[in-house]
């Protein structure tokens, strides 16, 4: 190995196994680059894993391993490193295996236009750089996503702590629901996972859960709390509760997708619930998921104008619901949860 010249920055590594080619590189290229020189593969792979070098220039044809052996291991293990190829035997075939390697270029000997080996050797700089740069600025851009995404997943935690203290507030106003939102969104996870829903989509299914009931906070407190049957006024305005979470959540960009679950949580199979009427797979299934919750949880929690319902018999109304108000496959999901050991536990 041989170190010539300290004309530039960038590092030139010459390989060839006839000294006169290696000094006639040298003296061309050393009041331009900096040069190293090596005779044959593993001697420039020692250079190259010693000091690096921004361009290798090697023969085809070495003792031993051949040229493009080392541009395959440059290829593999220096990815900002460029190679340009020589030969004293020019064929297309050649250059076409070599320019399909990776090689940047290819040089014939001899030399006729020693002005283009330094023309092509300091364009193969620049494309290093060019690469180095890019590769740089694709690091940083992968920060700034990871940083934004960083930063959006903590805006959209914030925003739900916000909401979700609006919807524990709301329920303390009511001693019957405290707590109906976590309860439901408990049930609505062990459903989901019974029906092989994971990760992200889990996930959003408790958040949904969580907001379902969000529109209530524009219920009056007298129609939530009452204790008699509600005439057809009070229902008509109870009904309005998703339109109004969904209208909520619609203006939190983090939570637009979380909408259908809010605005169709009391939507039936059968096409009777509201506020649209859907019926079957026009509802979101997330929303399926979450009607059966809410229905289990609101039977089996004391209300103003009834006490809880056994559980077996809320079990067996669900059941009965299947097909009509609820989703069979849901329901099946829900009988299939219910007789986990946790279940129970989320009714404490």
């Amino acid at each position: 190995m041989q170190y010539e010249g300290v004309a530039g920055t960038a590092r030139i590594l010459v390989v060839d196994d006839e000294d006169s080619i290696l000094e006639v590189l040298t003296e061309l290229l050393a009041n331009q680059f900096q040069v190293l020189t090596a005779s044959d593969v593993s001697g420039a792979i020692e250079c190259l894993d010693e000091l690096g070098a921004d361009v290798v220039l090697t023969d085809k044809n070495l003792p031993g391993p051949s040229g493009l052996l080392l541009l395959a291991h440059v290829k593999k293990h220096f990815e900002d490193t460029e190679v340009v190829m020589m030969t004293g035997y020019a064929s297309l075939e050649s250059a076409i295996e070599a320019m399909r390697l990776g090689a940047y270029d290819y040089l014939l000997k001899p030399f006729d236009d020693v002005a283009l080996v330094s023309d092509k050797i300091r364009r193969a700089v620049e494309k290093g750089e060019l690469s180095k740069d890019r590769r740089k600025l694709m690091e940083q851009v992968l920060v700034a996503n990871a940083e934004l995404r960083l930063a959006h997943e903590q805006l959209r935690k914030a925003y739900l702590e916000t909401v979700a203290g609006m919807i524990k507030a709301l329920e303390a106003r009511d001693a019957y629901t405290r707590g109906h939102s976590e309860r439901v969104a408990s049930y609505a996870v062990l459903i989901a996972s019974a029906m092989g829903i994971q990760g992200k989509d889990l996930d959003e299914i408790r958040e949904g859960a969580i907001l379902h009931d969000l529109g209530k906070i524009g219920v009056r407190e007298d129609v939530l709390n009452k204790k008699g049957r509600l005439t057809d006024e009070e229902f008509a305005h109870i009904k309005t509760h998703p339109l109004i979470g969904a209208e909520i959540v619609g203006m939190i960009e983090a939570y637009r997708h979380l909408l259908p679950m809010v605005r169709h949580h009391h939507e039936r199979i059968d096409g009777r619930g509201y506020p649209d009427g859907l019926r079957g797979d026009e509802i979101q299934l997330s929303a399926r998921i979450i009607a059966v919750a809410d229905c289990f949880d609101a039977m089996t929690s004391k209300r103003p104008y009834r006490d809880p319902m056994p559980i077996e018999k809320a079990k067996k109304e669900i059941q009965d619901s299947a097909g009509t108000q609820l989703d069979a496959r849901v329901v099946g999901a829900f009988l299939m949860a219910s007789m986990q050991p946790g279940f129970m536990e989320i009714m404490d």
